[in-house]
């Protein structure tokens, strides 16, 4: 015995001892208080939470240990009020101590204990009632034919099992009263989470004893928990009940009790515990469908469209289960014709309703995602095309064309899915929705605006398929062939009826690039190819929509690919088609452009603007170098005085494309240097043009003109050289000129208050999306080092004013820049504030009051970018002196330069702004502020009166000794110093002189945070007939998290919830106030019945 208690000591971590004479002489509890004295005060480690292999090993075989014990002493010696009494008051003892080690090891150990125990007192309860059935048996023979010494035997037998049943039992409610009780709530969530654990177990495994009000009411309690991993642990506790037909009755009062709750924890923000929640109230939907409410099923309805892919699926297994069921006692429909509907038709009409009132139109693709492992019918196409295509037989109601646009829109993501396989960008396959992750973002991958104009990303469609798995892939080469074979005959005909509206037009034209095109030619489908080519080139010449054009340009561009068997045919009908394009184009050129010096009307306008879309759209996808366009392009583009803004803006988005491919073509047959030389031409006159257009009255053409530049600044930038080294190939590096001209753009069209109330949502979500492309464009050059980072300080005079548009992407930026060049991105914060404080001492007339509105917001805004610094003090040491040095040097010239003009120097105008500068000294190291000092003190070496007061303030901020976030970090015996400059001259040349990267620092001890205090219970004891008060059930706001659609600095895309664009909506858990119950108490409550609460004496 003695070995036991010093084994469960020493898994605990204590190195003490138990010897024989504190066995004889001691109780549990003072040898209890003598380990907690010898425990190692210095380390907060103990062998449960440390994650080494070696460790978590250590864990399975202490479960393991504890299981084998009970299973080896469950015939005889566990009845002997000896070993395991003296074991159970052992752990008891121990799960009270405030030693946190002993606790949690404790209480694992009895809860792993009484798990043993529940599974003896199953044996112990079938062998009763064998006992019983063979008692029954014997007494049930005529008396000459019963052997009474059997039936004392087993009288005897069944009376030794009760026993033992009610000896374990006994056990089971010491256990459970004495610690589990305790510890449901302790400060611990580890603890918590093995108590919610163990009690699952015990209920499905002994539900006779265990699945009872008075036990669940704890389960339900817990549910209200603060920490996630607890609240997940009660959830998948709850699930195999409510899985368990047989067990649904002992839950019905549960489950009224606590409906509420688990439908808010589907809105859950840790998404593993909303997953849980999700499948644990489909579970409740299987068995009841009565008990949930409509509102409480469309809050999880609203959940497939949500970017995270698990919770998405398992809101959409609650929605087929809703809604989606086929009935087979419907009677059979047909069409028109005659022809018998598939079952599924009902369903598809179904999930169309399903898609219109949910008011997310621009989503469907996230909603056949969530649905697509779900519901079948989702591949009968058969199904789907009848529906567009026949008309609707007796006792059917015809589709209206909202129902008719929805349904191509799903169709077609249906199609995408079968062929592709992937998730929608921006979905996460698992995870956190991770708020903190944030990238730059304005389209998907492939993305291109309604110009053709590609915005990063990478290929698209049945190529880009990342699919793992043999199988998979095979499964999916069958999907795809399947869905091609039911599309390849139906297209020409749902483009001949629905090609008319360029919606419509432009998602069926999405179709073909996803289909085996093969299959015109193995499946002899030679005509329906002719009849698609011809209904393409119909749209192309009726619409002149620009996703619908480019939609066709993108079919002809799949189906001209060089090693497919039709490429000879397509091309030959794209030459055509191509030639007649620009034949309209020239004539309407020469209409537009002409002799007579006449001015163009309407229709010369209409037609030009319709003839250069068609261009643009093809052009896109297809080099139009040969057809000799570039000459009148750029006439076009360098009218922009006499022109209309349409018509130019359409040229230089036509001679955007001409550039692009006129590089290919340069780098894919190395040409001389004449056509490089030509193409730099080309390049230096389109850029001074776009330049010249920056700050043009028309919005579109302004627009334009400024993507052009900052993606030709991308693709002819220095790396060129890199790719072709032997032609000198033309390379376009940005002047200071251009620098100011973007900035001051983006100022002016970006940076702008959208509060124009006559606007309609929608007409603002396109703006602020533009918006955001036009700042992730320019931040693209700052990140990749095509521009300095310093150009980018007057936009981030913006950040607290926009944080809630532009937030995510300025943050991404500051992270990404720190990554190449940490000093300049420290430097450009410190620009910023500069040029903040000049706008308010010019606001001011040169006289800055102090505590001025103006300087406020300056510092406000020093704050929030200090935050953008981390807490890495290592990594941000050289960044962070040299911001310091920045802003010291700010106000020391403008000292230098009264001194200079042949004024007595004295105090400098701008002294206030160095308040602004200790914003951040608190990420200084502790021998970075003295060194700093004593370079002020240099600097300024008799600052006497109150117009110093600024200079002190900031040399107070640099005190070694205040109390800041600094004080646990060594001084200089742990770094290496920098060495500052000697005077205000030397100031640029710092950053030489910082401090070398393998200089490390001190920290001072950890605490272990091992004592446990009386305000440190988790979860209040209160009445499961109500929802504990004042807790905040840790759910996000009820709005889904929807993709928005943006793109990301390297092209790559993910998606902003609404929790990333406001912070101040974004929710956090609220602690559930503790009922100051000692975690150390020996109050054990009774086992009330559900709908009695269980007080605390301490309350």
């Amino acid at each position: 015995m003695l070995e036991l208690i010093q084994f469960f000591i020493s898994c605990s971590g204590c190195k003490g001892k138990v010897t024989p004479e504190m066995y004889s002489r001691l109780s549990h509890t003072d040898i209890i208080r003598r380990m907690t004295e010898e425990f190692d005060e210095e380390s907060g480690e103990y062998p449960l939470i440390q994650s080494s292999p070696i460790w978590k090993r250590f864990r399975s075989n202490f479960v393991e240990f504890i299981q084998v014990l009970i299973r080896q002493c469950q015939y005889s010696i566990i009845y002997d009020q000896c070993m395991i009494d003296q074991v159970i008051s052992l752990l008891t003892g121990l799960t009270d101590s405030q030693v946190r080690a002993f606790r949690h090891t404790s209480t694992l150990a009895a809860m792993k204990m009484m798990t043993a125990l529940v599974d003896v007192a199953l044996n112990v309860s079938i062998n009763r009632d064998n006992t019983q059935r063979q008692y029954e048996a014997e007494r049930s023979k005529m008396q000459n034919r019963r052997a009474s010494d059997r039936l004392e035997v087993l009288m005897q037998r069944r009376q030794e099992l009760e026993e033992n049943m009610d000896e374990v039992k006994n056990m089971l409610i010491y256990i459970f009263k004495g610690i589990f009780v305790h510890r449901y709530r302790d400060s611990q969530a580890e603890i918590r989470a093995i108590c919610m654990q163990e009690i699952g177990v015990w209920m499905r495994r002994y539900p006779a004893m265990f699945l009872d009000d008075s036990y669940l009411k704890y389960v339900g309690w817990t549910l209200y928990d603060r920490i996630g991993d607890v609240r997940l642990q009660c959830l998948r506790a709850l699930q195999p009940l409510y899985e368990d037909p047989a067990l649904i009755n002992n839950l019905e009062l549960f489950t009224s009790r606590f409906k509420s709750r688990l439908v808010d924890m589907t809105l859950d923000k840790e998404t593993e515990v909303a997953v849980q929640a999700v499948k644990l109230v489909s579970c409740i939907l299987k068995h009841s469908d009565s008990v949930l409410e409509d509102k409480d099923c469309e809050n999880i309805y609203e959940l497939v469209y949500c970017t995270h892919r698990p919770l998405a699926q398992a809101a959409a297994e609650f929605l087929t289960l809703k809604l989606f069921e086929v009935d087979s006692h419907a009677p059979p429909t047909r069409t028109r014709k005659g022809k018998k509907r598939s079952e599924n038709t009902p369903l598809i009409r179904d999930l169309v309703q399903f898609f219109i009132e949910s008011e997310l139109h621009e989503h469907a693709t996230y909603l056949i995602d969530s649905l697509w492992d779900q519901c079948q019918m989702l591949r009968d196409w058969e199904a789907m095309l009848d529906l567009l295509l026949e008309e609707p037989g007796r006792g059917e109601t015809a589709m209206d064309a909202n129902e008719e646009t929805s349904l191509i829109e799903i169709m077609v993501c249906c199609v995408r899915q079968a062929a592709s396989g992937e998730s929608p960008v921006g979905r996460q396959a698992g995870g956190h929705h991770s708020h903190s992750n944030t990238n730059m973002q304005t389209g998907g991958a492939n993305a291109q605006d309604a110009s053709g104009r590609g915005r990063g990303g990478g290929p698209a469609g049945p190529g880009s398929s990342s699919v793992s798995s043999t199988r998979e892939a095979r499964a999916l080469t069958e999907e795809r062939h399947r869905m091609t074979e039911a599309m390849i005959t139906a297209l020409p005909a749902l483009l001949s009826k629905y090609g008319e509206s360029p919606e419509r037009a432009t998602n069926l034209l999405a179709i073909p690039t996803y289909m085996e095109m093969e299959l015109y030619t193995t499946g002899r489908h030679e005509r329906h190819l002719d009849l698609l080519l011809q209904g393409v080139q119909e749209i192309v010449e009726r619409h002149t929509d620009p996703h619908a054009l480019l939609a066709c340009a993108r079919v002809y561009e799949s189906l001209c690919l060089d090693e497919l068997s039709i490429a000879a045919k397509c091309q030959t009908v794209r030459g055509t088609l191509l030639d007649h394009l620009v034949d309209l184009y020239r004539d309407a050129f020469l209409n537009y452009f002409n002799d007579q010096g006449e001015e163009p009307d309407q229709d010369d306008e209409f037609h030009i603007v319709a003839a250069l879309k068609r261009i643009n759209a093809f052009y896109s996808c297809h080099d139009l170098s040969g057809l000799d366009l570039w000459d009148s392009l750029i006439r076009i583009a360098q009218s922009g005085n006499d022109a209309s803004g349409d018509v130019v803006a359409q040229a230089i988005c036509c001679c955007y494309h001409a550039l692009l491919w006129n590089l290919k073509r340069l780098q894919e047959s190395e040409m001389d240097k004449t056509e490089s030389n030509k193409l730099r031409r080309q390049l230096n006159l389109y850029m001074d043009i776009c330049i010249g257009y920056l700050d043009h009255s028309h919005k579109r053409l302004a627009s334009e003109s400024f993507f052009s530049i900052c993606d030709l600044l991308v693709v002819f930038s220095r790396n060129l050289c890199d790719h072709m080294p032997n032609l000198h190939p033309p390379i376009y590096v940005a002047d200071r000129d251009l620098e100011l001209k973007l900035t001051n753009y983006l100022e002016q069209r970006v940076f702008i208050d959208d509060d124009d109330e006559e606007e309609d949502e929608s007409a603002k979500f396109e703006s602020l999306h533009e918006r955001r492309k036009q700042l992730s464009s320019f931040f693209k050059l700052v990140v990749f080092n095509m521009i300095p980072v310093r150009a980018a300080a007057p936009l981030y005079k913006y950040y607290i004013r926009s944080f809630n548009d532009f937030g995510d992407i300025m943050k991404s930026t500051l992270a990404k820049a720190r990554e190449h060049h940490r000093v300049n991105t420290a430097r450009m914060i410190a620009h910023c504030l500069e040029l903040c404080y000049l706008q308010v001492e010019a606001a001011s007339n040169n006289h800055v009051e102090r505590g001025s509105e103006g300087i406020q917001a300056v510092k406000e805004l020093a704050r929030r970018l200090n935050l953008s610094f981390g807490l890495d003090l290592i990594k941000i040491r050289e960044s962070m002196v040299a911001l310091h040095l920045e802003g010291i040097q700010f106000c020391v010239s403008r000292a230098a330069s009264t001194a200079a003009s042949g004024h007595p120097p004295g105090v400098p105008s701008n002294l206030l702004f160095l308040e602004v500068v200790s914003e951040f000294s608190n990420k200084l190291l502790r021998p970075d502020k003295k060194n700093i000092s004593e370079h002020i003190r240099r600097l300024f070496p008799n600052p006497v009166g109150a117009e110093w007061s600024s200079l002190h303030a900031y040399c107070s901020s640099l005190d070694p000794d205040a109390a800041d976030n600094t004080s646990g970090i060594d001084g200089p015996n742990h770094t290496t110093n920098i060495t500052l400059p000697s005077n205000s001259n030397s100031l640029s040349a710092q950053s030489n002189a910082l401090v070398p990267t393998s200089a490390r620092i001190g920290y001072g001890s950890r605490g272990r945070g091992k004592r446990l205090r009386d305000s440190d219970s988790s979860l209040p004891a209160s009445d499961i007939s109500v929802n504990p008060q004042s807790t905040s059930i840790a759910v996000k706001k009820r709005r889904v998290n929807l993709p928005n659609a943006s793109k990301n600095l390297s092209g790559n895309v993910s998606h902003v919830t609404t929790a990333e664009a406001n912070p101040s909506r974004s929710t956090s858990p609220v602690e559930i106030p503790p009922n100051n119950l000692d975690c150390a108490s020996h109050h054990k409550p009774s086992m009330e019945p559900l709908s009695t609460p269980v007080h605390s004496s301490n309350q």
